[in-house]
């Protein structure tokens, strides 16, 4: 009577650990769940080094308007005849002047090419940097859902061994089992304990990597969503590959910057252009109240210095930094391609797992459980074919947990190799 009340107990705890799979609410799971989306925007909000960016870029975008304007003009007055240093007197002539320098057409131009360049750069690092806060918000949350969703299951496994001991004790106590059973059932309560105590910390981790973006307490708990909605893609590699080239920022911002170089280049060329000088007085003589002379005066600078100083090595600086420019954009240009076929592979292989697990690993393993525990029921196996078909269904379910994990993660790196969101293309973020 025991036995039997014992085991059907058991088979019940088996069934409630299988539910799992099915996402069924846990208590771990509980309360108000925060999206990914919600802390992503969250964390633009908030982020350090996203308003960093943003006023960087603010600050460049100040300074173009500024650079395309020349110089202020100047206004003076000159005294002559004063017949002592600290004495004026109606003996003196007084000559007002009116200048203004202004830079060959070009040089402002190109001067305010360039600094519209620069605050380009910096507004492309700055959507940059917005893609890798989501990236580092979106990593840890998937961590954070396998490491969560594993506790779960082996707290459910822990239930079930707890039941299944209960039900070995019984036995031995009734001289129906040796006590080898019981303490092979204890080891394995022990080392579950170990795995949840493991990967609780890996949850700690996890989010106290999310608070560090969101510039939170590194203590801060976060639940977690009760399922992840599998997304599929439908872009192939090739496709990827040409929207990287077209949209990611990072990218833009170096094609940016060759373009700046060239126009640096071309200011660098032109500089020894003359600058125009013109100046207006106006001179009233002593002992008169109304001026009488009018004197205008127009100059170009001499491109003594400048052209010395282009020969001198500034052009040949100027051509270079073209060529480093150049060479940064290439560079990135192949690392960018090689992160979206490295996070493409990552992103297959987790779709093949997942998808052999869904289509027969799960259905096996919950099959092999239940086999195990009619066996065992039966008496036709012992105790470590049971602990055996327990293990094997708890590493199968952590398995498929971490495909699927391992599936949103790389879909995240392709979001951030490709600098776009990828909507439209099958994919939800």
């Amino acid at each position: 009577m025991i036995d039997s009340w014992g085991d059907r107990m058991m088979k019940k705890r088996a069934f409630s650990f299988l539910g799992l799979f099915f996402f069924t609410t846990s208590g771990v799971l509980a309360g108000d769940v925060l999206t990914i989306e919600t802390l992503v925007q969250e964390a633009l909000l908030k982020n350090p080094a996203v308003q960093s960016k943003k006023a960087e870029y603010d600050a460049l975008r100040s300074k173009v308007i500024k650079a395309w304007l020349p110089e202020d003009p100047m206004v003076g007055v000159d005294v002559e005849g004063q017949p002592d240093l600290f004495k004026t007197g109606g003996r003196m002539n007084t000559e007002y002047m009116v200048s203004q320098t202004i830079p060959f057409p070009t040089k402002l131009f190109l001067d305010g090419m360039i600094a519209s360049k620069e605050a380009d750069m910096a507004y492309q690092m700055y959507k940059e940097e917005e893609r890798a806060v989501a990236w580092r918000i979106e990593q840890p949350s998937y961590q954070l859902f396998l490491s969560k969703r594993t506790v779960a299951a082996l707290e459910e496994t822990q239930k079930l061994v707890e039941q299944l001991s209960s039900v070995v004790r019984s036995r031995y106590e009734a001289n129906k089992t040796n006590q080898s059973d019981y303490l092979k059932v204890q080891i394995e309560l022990e080392q579950i304990s170990i795995e949840i105590f493991d990967w609780q910390q890996i949850s700690h981790i996890a989010e106290a990597t999310i608070s560090r973006q969101l510039n939170k307490p590194l203590d801060t708990s976060y639940p977690i969503m009760r399922e992840v909605k599998r997304f599929p893609l439908f872009l192939s590699l090739a496709d990827l590959e040409k929207m990287a080239l077209e949209k990611r920022p990072e990218l833009k911002s170096f094609e940016t910057g060759i373009e700046r170089a060239k126009a640096s280049r071309l200011f660098s060329r032109t500089e020894w252009l003359p600058d125009i000088t013109g100046r207006f007085e106006a001179r009233k003589f002593k002992g008169e109240d109304e001026i009488r002379e009018y004197d205008n005066f127009i100059g170009f600078s001499v491109p003594v210095w400048s052209l010395l100083k282009g020969i001198g090595g500034g052009w040949h600086s100027a051509q270079k930094e073209v060529e480093a420019a150049e060479s940064l954009y290439t560079d990135m240009k192949n690392e960018v391609l090689f992160r979206i076929h490295e996070a493409y592979a990552k992103f297959k292989s987790a779709e093949n797992a997942l998808n052999t697990y869904e289509s027969l690993i799960l259905p096996q393993a919950k099959s092999q459980v239940d086999i195990s525990l009619s066996s065992y029921e039966a008496g036709r196996v012992d105790i470590l074919d049971l602990i055996d078909a327990e293990r094997t269904f708890k590493n199968t379910q952590i398995g498929y947990y971490k495909a699927l994990s391992d599936y949103e993660m790389a879909l995240s790196d392709l979001r951030l190799a490709v600098g776009d969101d990828l909507k439209g293309q099958g994919v939800d973020s």
